[in-house]
């Protein structure tokens, strides 16, 4: 049971607060209640503005209306509604420049094109809070390099 809800699903910078003072705006998608309140606590501890969404549709409305400003989705694969390779279809269509951060159980059933997109990422949940956040650095820092698979390691 969570103790506190999630915040609404918009954001607005007050005055003396804007996304450069800031690591950045991510937007997180997933249907697990209890997991959205723990990556936002995280993620804000970190220095990030964190949007969430509880759903696909409330989640395409919250990239719709401020993509611009957003640097990162973190996308469950498996939602009710919409799978995630839709959601990641109507982002892209949005944005063709947006970057995903994939969270699910298995990696086995998102499409390699989304994957080896150079601006995707893939996570395993459960997550550690290490793997996470390193994930979250990789897909910021891999995303000039087109074609670049997640597993890919540096040398």
């Amino acid at each position: 049971m969570i103790a506190d809800s999630p915040p609404p699903n918009t954001w607005a910078p007050t005055s003396g607060e804007s996304a450069l003072t800031q690591q950045g705006v991510l937007l997180v998608i997933d249907d697990d209640a209890e997991l959205l309140t723990s990556i936002r606590r995280l993620l804000i501890r970190e220095g990030w503005v964190v949007l969430i969404a509880s759903d696909p549709s409330k989640g395409l409305l919250s990239y719709q209306e401020h993509w611009q400003g957003i640097s990162l989705v973190l996308l469950d694969y498996y939602m009710p509604g919409l799978r995630g390779d839709e959601v990641w279809e109507r982002l892209h269509r949005i944005n063709p420049q947006v970057r995903v951060l994939w969270m699910s159980a298995s990696d086995d059933y998102i499409p390699r094109t989304m994957l080896n997109s150079g601006r995707s990422a893939f996570v395993q949940k459960p997550a550690t809070r290490k793997e996470l956040l390193r994930r979250i650095r990789e897909t910021f820092n891999h995303h000039d390099q087109p074609g670049r698979s997640s597993g890919e390691q540096t040398a």
